[in-house]
């Protein structure tokens, strides 16, 4: 009997069943910037939104007009602990020549940015170069249930470097992933 209950609750329920997945919850830590002070400035900061949420605020100061003669590249690396003993993950951003990234890769994920920021949307035809200029971010949160595997929980840093002819522009954000 116990057996072919069972059975029936799956019969008749499988969508409800199916939709308790777990989701990733991304929490901000903190946020740096090392070098390329004359590519951008930022004063970026991690803020409390309410108890349970941490969001990403500020301006960056684009000096320059990024087009192709820079590159963007996006590194990951992880620390199971929390302890800042981070090992490099395989798994990146490779380097691209900015007007190829922000065409490409950008364009895909622009609408995480949506409301939270006042960049350059970036329409069907491209655009190149990414004009200078003050960008501001607010109340900015990246939403878990959009990443494209399955991460481990820990604390992971993600290293954004854009390359110039002189310089090079290095930010590290700092997060922790959780499964709720």
């Amino acid at each position: 009997m116990g057996l072919a209950f069972a059975i029936g609750i799956l019969w008749l329920f499988p969508p409800v069943l199916l939709q308790q997945q777990k989701t990733p919850e991304i929490i901000f830590q903190r946020i740096e910037q090392t070098s390329g002070f004359d590519i951008l400035t930022s004063n970026l900061r991690v803020t409390k939104f309410n108890r349970t949420c941490a969001v990403l605020n500020g301006t960056v100061d684009l000096l320059v007009d990024l087009d192709n003669s820079y590159t963007f590249q996006g590194n990951l690396a992880y620390s199971r602990l929390g302890n800042n003993q981070f090992n490099m993950s395989p798994m990146k951003v490779p380097e691209d020549p900015m007007c190829d990234f922000l065409n490409d890769t950008y364009r895909e994920y622009q609408d995480v940015f949506e409301e939270k920021t006042n960049h350059p949307f970036i329409e069907p035809e491209g655009l190149c170069p990414f004009p200078a200029g003050l960008y501001w971010y607010k109340n900015l949160v990246v939403d878990g249930s959009k990443l494209p595997y399955d991460f481990e929980e820990g604390y992971y840093r993600v290293t954004i470097l854009i390359t110039g002819v002189e310089s090079t522009m290095e930010l590290n954000v700092y997060l922790t992933l959780a499964w709720e």
